[in-house]
């Protein structure tokens, strides 16, 4: 008898409805996308389709990130990972590298905003802005204005639009100040806006080393100044003692404003403490938090917490301040370069430390030991090409 041929029948799985892919494609990270978009010709075309790039936005706000800059000669490298929400003791996370960024220059990394980078190099009047994600970046016009200038990266939410923000300020001359809109019909153009307030960056004895963007509005310390005309219209500046303050701005209105700060506060890190404006200041070996009260234009500051450093073995006096993150836990991390290299969090309502291990890959090939990675946190990954 012949033996018959058994024949197997070929299994061919239904295809996975577009739908149901754009909600998987907007739950993972952006790597895990780049390697989806190689399975087929239709995996590839959602990340294009209309919408998915708000709705990855959206589900990426809900999974907020931690965001690790590290530069090494004339390379900047960007690491990320998962931002733990109430870490266990001694957990630790994975940080996986973006795409570098390309022809990188010595600059000034500011706070990321919505994904994406805004990048300052005060010497030669570079400024740039970059997404991690997707690798693209745009060199934004020249200022032309003499003097020093400082530039501050924010979103209005009612255009839903991106806004840059440029300062200049001389010895001779009145302040001034220019704003861009990305995505603007005036094709990056800046426009000058009135500042009835006149104030500088410069020796402001205030150490608030970043700005903070809240609801809509820009916040960062400075100095106010006053201005006599002398010789016919030269300008020069005359400093009063006691002049330093935090200045707002509002993106929707380009209205400017201003807040008294207590004498304490003259050195600290600007926070959005559950949506109000709030300040972390380090005494010695303990860390306090001010908080604005709801009417900012009453200036009233109030002391919430205050936390005793001494009592964590991790933290003692080597430590600078990371911020606060969206979940109202404070974050520390090493001044110098650590083996393994780690973060501590610490619960305000619990009242703990918890020490937070982080591998970054690639970390260890950097040889030099004064190289220690800049943290931002509550960083969103964002698919926008720019």
């Amino acid at each position: 008898m012949k033996q018959k041929k058994m024949m197997k029948k070929k299994v061919v799985s239904e295809p996975i409805p577009s739908d149901i892919l754009i909600d998987i494609f907007s739950r993972v990270p952006a790597n895990s996308i780049a390697r989806f978009r190689c399975v087929s010709k239709l995996w590839a075309s959602i990340p294009s389709l209309p919408g998915f790039t708000e709705l990855f936005l959206t589900k990426s706000l809900a999974r907020p990130r931690l965001l690790f800059a590290i530069e090494v000669g004339k390379e900047l490298f960007l690491f990320s990972s998962l931002q733990p929400q109430n870490p266990a003791e001694n957990s630790s996370l994975v940080a996986t590298r973006y795409k570098c960024f390309p022809n990188y220059f010595p600059s000034n990394i500011r706070p990321p905003l919505s994904g994406l980078v805004f990048l300052h190099d005060w010497r030669r009047n570079l400024r740039v802005i970059y997404n991690p994600v997707t690798g693209e970046s745009i060199t934004l016009p020249e200022v032309k204005a003499n003097g020093a200038k400082r530039s501050f990266f924010g979103y209005d939410p009612i255009s839903k639009r991106f806004k840059v923000l440029c300062m200049t300020w001389s010895r001779y001359e009145p302040n001034t100040h220019q704003v861009l809109t990305l995505g603007s019909a005036e094709k990056h153009l800046w426009r000058s806006i009135e500042c009835n307030l006149q104030h500088s960056m410069e020796d402001t004895g205030i150490r608030f080393n970043r700005e903070i963007w809240i609801n809509g509005v820009l916040y960062y310390g400075a100095r106010s100044e006053r201005y006599n005309m002398v010789n016919g219209g030269l300008y020069y500046r005359a400093r009063s003692e006691k002049c330093n303050m935090i200045v707002w701005f509002d993106l929707s209105c380009e209205k400017f404003g201003f807040i008294k700060i207590h004498e304490e506060m003259l050195q600290g890190t600007l926070i959005n403490y559950k949506g109000k404006l709030g300040a972390l200041v380090k005494y010695r070996s303990d860390v306090v938090l001010w908080v604005l009260e709801e009417d900012a234009g009453k200036h009233k500051w109030s002391k919430s917490i205050s936390v005793g450093l001494s009592s964590c073995d991790e933290i003692g006096n080597n430590f600078h301040i990371v911020g606060m993150t969206g979940a109202g836990e404070i974050v520390f991390s090493p001044y110098v370069k650590s083996h393994p290299f780690y973060i501590v969090y610490y619960n305000i309502e619990r009242k703990t430390f918890t020490r937070v291990n982080v591998h970054i890959q690639g970390f260890e090939e950097f040889k030099d030991p004064n190289i220690t990675p800049r943290i931002f946190l509550d960083y969103v990954e964002n698919m926008k090409l720019l």
